[in-house]
């Protein structure tokens, strides 16, 4: 019992790490198939203006619409929540623990809703405060969607 619980850990750890290359190898991919994206970053974060909100409100936002790392960013998070489904699978396969499941799960949600805010802010459908709020919305669906994987599992 005791070894297999250690194997059990051993592949969870194993499972991150293939995580963890599939995301550097995206990266990498994404990096060398988008054409410019360093100067299209660099001019990103260049582009960065302070805007008014409210008279007391001030926030630092792109003065400019910057498509090409929107859309980059975009099918980052579109892929890495796919690569993210095949690993909640194996770890279905693999019996791992409860809590990495739902982990595993908050993370395809958030990864799917961030996308397909980023494809919003692509297609000029809303601004950056709105890409703001969609991600403030992802993460608040990536913590109910792993808590109600807990609380219903």
């Amino acid at each position: 019992m005791v070894n297999e619980e250690r194997r059990r850990r051993e592949r969870t750890n194993m499972l991150g790490l293939v995580s963890f290359g599939f995301f550097l190898i995206l990266l990498g991919v994404l990096w060398s198939v988008t054409p410019n994206l360093t100067e299209e970053i660099v001019d990103f974060f260049k582009d960065f203006q302070l805007v008014h909100l409210t008279e007391h409100v001030i926030l630092p936002a792109p003065a400019h619409s910057h498509p090409v790392v929107y859309t980059a960013a975009m099918w980052f998070c579109l892929v890495f929540g796919a690569f993210q489904v095949v690993i909640l699978v194996l770890r279905f396969v693999f019996y791992d623990s409860l809590r990495r499941k739902a982990d595993t799960f908050s993370g395809v949600v958030f990864w799917f809703t961030i996308s397909f805010f980023l494809q919003m802010l692509v297609n000029d459908a809303i601004g950056w405060f709105g890409f703001i709020g969609g991600l403030i919305i992802s993460a608040g669906a990536a913590v109910i969607a792993g808590s109600l994987v807990k609380l219903l599992w």
